[in-house]
């Protein structure tokens, strides 16, 4: 971590790949595990390697995103939606980490980053994605959906509003369904009659891809369903050791592999030093998603805005979204940057630029800084384009993911509502 002095005031994945992962060994068979290990590839690390990375998809997906948190009330009406209150219980004094009792307790075994849905279960590929409301998964009957899928009607435990019900998935794709209740699992982590909604047609431009379904890990206040979210039950039933959960996405020379979300849990063994907390905001009832104060931008090294922000962190976005004049101050640095006729993006010549180091400082002077791999795209031409964008609205709100996340271990602790990073290992 980087120190820096500021005067200002401080405002108040996926793939089909296998992977090892660790489950408890119990020391008494009446023990209930209460923490979990879920390994994923990082879907963003993945996507850039790929020949025929396409930027604009992802660029048109999180200005919807920045659009719909924009504008809650209009989607509301809109969908009909009510408030739903936080529900929460005490959490531990200090975070469960799972890497001790690995060292005693611990077996390793091959799992697929799936979640498991119904009785008997079936296995379903879920995007954990911390952007989203809901659990969304699709049926076989869906049009254009792409499998594994779900079968309501092998599954005892099923039980079908028969509510019709259209969603939007993270990237902005229509979708259209019914809502249902369900027993959903990950592990031994267990949730009976929990909310969801099964997709009976997509949009034939889009198809859930790599990944079947969405986990959605925001909060409950802004649900489509009207239902509390699986890990806000998880939490709100004292069915783990700590009401968090935490996200390793680390760089590898493999790019994605060993990603891991720790549910109930963060994993001593994947970061180093002491994590840093900040406190969400607003923090109450009203909570909508995993948002902190930040109060500064430096670029190498220099600080080139104290404008206060409210960060949404979002493990569903490569780059990070900004205000325009926080993202203007950070380009002013760049030689040859222009913003691009679209208003929102940014390009240089690729010379100019060996790689852009930006960092941003939440409610303290520690500097985190975003991985500068993660903030230039190049696609084979002489002109390259930075991933971090303008929301296009000078409304002090940003949205900053794996370019923070790829080098920062993170923690969200629903039960004393923050956030902690740490140096991820």
């Amino acid at each position: 971590m980087v120190h820096f002095s500021i005067l200002s005031t401080t405002t108040g994945i996926l793939a089909a790949v296998s992977v090892v992962s660790a489950t408890p060994v119990l020391s008494n068979p009446s023990d209930q595990p209460r923490a979990f290990i879920v390994p994923f590839v990082n879907k963003h690390a993945a996507d850039r390697r790929s020949m025929n990375h396409d930027s604009s998809e992802l660029i048109n997906g999180g200005l919807r995103r920045v659009q719909e948190r924009n504008e809650p009330a209009a989607l509301k009406k809109r969908l009909g939606l009510e408030t739903v209150q936080v529900k929460r219980t005490a959490a531990a004094l200090e975070p469960y980490d799972i890497n001790i009792l690995r060292k005693a307790r611990m077996k390793k075994r091959q799992v697929y980053g799936n979640i498991n849905i119904g009785t008997p279960a079936q296995s379903i590929t879920i995007d954990f994605d911390m952007g989203s409301r809901d659990l969304i998964v699709p049926t076989a009957e869906c049009t254009n959906c792409t499998g594994p899928f779900f079968d309501p009607s092998q599954s005892t435990s099923h039980a079908t509003t028969s509510q019709p019900f259209q969603t939007y998935l993270p990237h902005g794709e229509p979708a259209t369904g019914v809502t249902s209740t369900e027993t959903v699992a990950i592990g031994s982590l267990s949730v009976s009659n929990q909310s969801l909604v099964l997709v009976t047609q997509l949009e034939a431009e889009f198809a859930f891809d790599p990944f079947s379904g969405v986990l959605g890990l925001a909060f409950p206040t802004i649900t489509e369903t009207g239902a509390t979210p699986w890990f806000m039950n998880l939490a709100s039933q004292g069915l783990l050791e700590s009401n968090i959960f935490s996200l390793y996405l680390p760089v590898t020379p493999q790019g994605s592999e060993g990603s891991e979300l720790c549910v109930g849990c963060l994993d001593g063994a994947k970061f180093t030093g002491q994590p840093e907390y900040f406190p969400l905001t607003p923090g109450d009832s009203t909570q909508k998603r995993w948002d902190i104060a930040a109060q500064g931008l430096t670029y190498n090294g220099n600080l080139v805005s104290t404008q206060p922000m409210t960060v949404t962190i979002n493990s569903g976005v490569g780059g990070a979204t900004l205000p325009p004049s926080q993202a203007s101050a950070i380009y002013a640095n760049v030689p040859g940057a222009q913003l691009a006729a679209n208003g929102w993006e940014w390009t240089f010549p690729c010379a100019n630029v060996g790689q852009l180091q930006v960092g941003i400082m939440f409610s303290s002077s520690t500097v985190f800084n975003l991985n500068p791999t993660h903030l230039v795209l190049n696609n084979g031409s002489d002109i390259c384009t930075g991933t971090i964008r303008s929301s296009r609205r000078d409304d002090g709100k940003a949205e900053v993911g794996d370019a923070l996340m790829s080098i920062w271990y993170s923690i969200f602790d629903y039960g004393n509502m923050r956030i902690g990073f740490a140096q991820a290992v």
